[in-house]
C-alpha cells in the first residue's frame, strides 16, 4: 500500500513540513517487483532437499539444495518460471560463499560458489515477482529444513553490475578485506584495538 511520510523539521518556526508519498516499490523489504535481484549467502551444511531462502506464492524466488547436494535458484512470474542449478554440491560440511543472481535486463541467472562463476543459464525477464508468502530462512513450516551454520543472508535489489563491482572484489572486500587490520596492515592479537594502530606490547 501507498503511505504518506509527514517530515517536520524542528529547525524552521515557520513549520515547514514536507509530506512525501512511499509506494510499495519503494519499501526496502525482500519483496522483489520487476528488478534485478541476487541471493547471498555464507554457510556449511552437509543437508540436502531443503531451504536455504524462500518467498514463493504463485510467484516469487527461492534458493534450495536439491536432493544432490547442488543449489538451485527458481524464479517464477505469472505464466513463466525459470530455474539454475550450481555445477558443484555444496553440501560437504565446509563453508561456502554462494551468489544467485538474476539479471533481469539481460533474462540471464548466474551462480557463483567462492569467489567464481559456476554457472548461468536464462532468466525471466522484469515481470513481476511480487508475492503474499512468507520469506522462510533454512527451512519452512512444512519441512525441508537447513542443519547447519548460516553466518549471512543478504537479498539485494540489484545485480554486481548494479554495485559497480564484480565477484572478485566482492569475495576479497568481504574476506580479506581492510577491516580484517590496522592502517598499517597488521592482523590483530587477539581482540581488534579500537585505534587506528594495533597496540603491541
Amino acid at each position: 500500500k501507498t503511505l504518506t511520510i509527514p517530515i517536520r523539521f524542528r529547525w524552521d518556526k515557520g513549520g515547514q513540513k514536507d509530506d512525501r508519498k512511499v509506494t510499495s516499490r519503494d519499501f526496502k523489504s525482500p519483496q522483489v517487483w520487476g528488478s534485478n535481484f541476487c541471493i547471498e549467502a555464507y554457510f556449511k551444511t552437509e543437508s540436502k532437499d531443503c531451504v536455504l531462502l524462500q518467498k514463493m506464492d504463485e510467484s516469487g524466488y527461492g534458493l534450495t539444495i536439491d536432493s544432490l547436494g547442488r543449489l538451485l535458484f527458481t524464479v517464477k512470474a505469472s505464466g513463466v518460471s525459470s530455474d539454475l542449478k550450481s555445477g558443484q554440491k555444496i553440501n560437504d560440511g565446509k563453508w561456502h560463499h554462494v551468489i544467485a543472481q538474476a539479471d533481469r535486463s539481460a533474462k540471464k541467472f548466474t551462480i557463483y560458489v567462492d569467489s567464481e562463476r559456476d554457472s548461468s543459464g536464462p532468466g525471466i525477464g522484469d515481470d513481476s515477482i511480487n508475492n503474499d508468502g512468507d520469506l522462510f530462512v533454512c527451512g519452512t513450516p512444512n519441512g525441508k529444513y537447513l542443519k547447519g551454520t548460516v553466518e549471512f543472508v543478504r537479498i539485494s535489489l540489484g545485480t554486481l553490475k548494479d554495485a559497480k563491482t564484480d565477484i572478485k572484489e566482492l569475495y576479497a572486500w568481504q574476506f580479506n578485506g581492510p577491516f580484517l587490520r590496522d592502517f598499517a596492515g597488521s592482523k590483530p592479537k587477539g581482540k581488534r584495538d579500537a585505534g587506528a594502530i594495533e597496540l603491541i606490547n
